[in-house]
Parts: structure tokens; sequence; C-alpha cells
């Protein structure tokens, strides 16, 4: 019996990382589902920022630019930890040449003055930091 202890050990261990792994998962797919039309809409606004300043911007400024596209979505609906969370999920999601393709896309539709605007407000903070 006493070989069987160390399997049974391994097994609950397995368990818990696969329990650990599916909920974290989830909790994602909830967020998704919860915000989805607010990260839809603040992919809009990140694409074309991104598609003109990406070579120019270090790591901490892309964050920040996701984190203020966020902001400029939701209309002050969430908190900063809420904004945090699906700005690194948004930033880890994001696919350079999907992007692509909707800005080539957007451009030929045209923005809105207040698309422009909200644009060229991100670009200038986070060109200042």
């Amino acid at each position: 019996m006493i070989f069987l202890e160390p399997v049974i050990a391994a097994l609950l261990g397995a368990g818990v990382t696969a329990l650990a792994v599916f909920f974290k998962k989830n909790l994602a797919a909830k967020m998704v589902l919860k915000y989805g039309p607010l990260v839809k809409k603040a992919y809009d606004i990140i694409d074309p920022i991104l598609d003109k300043n990406l070579t120019n911007w270090n790591g901490g400024q892309v964050d920040q630019a996701f984190e203020l596209a966020i902001k400029a979505a939701s209309d002050g609906e969430l908190t900063e930890d809420e904004i945090k969370k699906i700005a690194v999920h948004m930033a880890a999601s994001w696919l350079p040449a999907a992007a692509a393709d909707k800005v080539r896309i957007l451009e030929a539709k045209g923005t809105t003055e207040d698309q422009d605007i909200v644009t060229k407000s991100i670009t200038k903070t986070v060109n200042a930091s």
C-alpha cells in the first residue's frame, strides 16, 4: 500500500493543477463575455494608434495606450483594477496582422471626428510619458 501513496499524491496534484487552469480560463472567458462590446470598441480605438506608433513605442507605452483606450471606451464605468485586467488580456490577445487589416478597412471608410480626437489624445499622452 505504501507504494500507492506517491501515485495518489501525484494524481491529486495533477487534478488540482487542472482545476486551477480550468478556472483561470473560465474567468478570462467570463471577463470577455461581460466586457465584449467594450473590448471591441477599445480595439477599434487602439488598432490605428498601434499601427502608426508601435515601432516607436516601448512595452510600457504600449501598455499605457491599451489602458487609455479602455478608459476612453468605458466612459468611466470601470475601476482601475478592471481596466488593468482587461488591458493585460487585450495586449496578450492583440494580433498585429488582423489589426493591420482592420485599420486598412477603417481608413477606407473614414473616421469620425470623435475617433480622431481620442486617437490624437491617446497618442499625445503616451508620447509625453
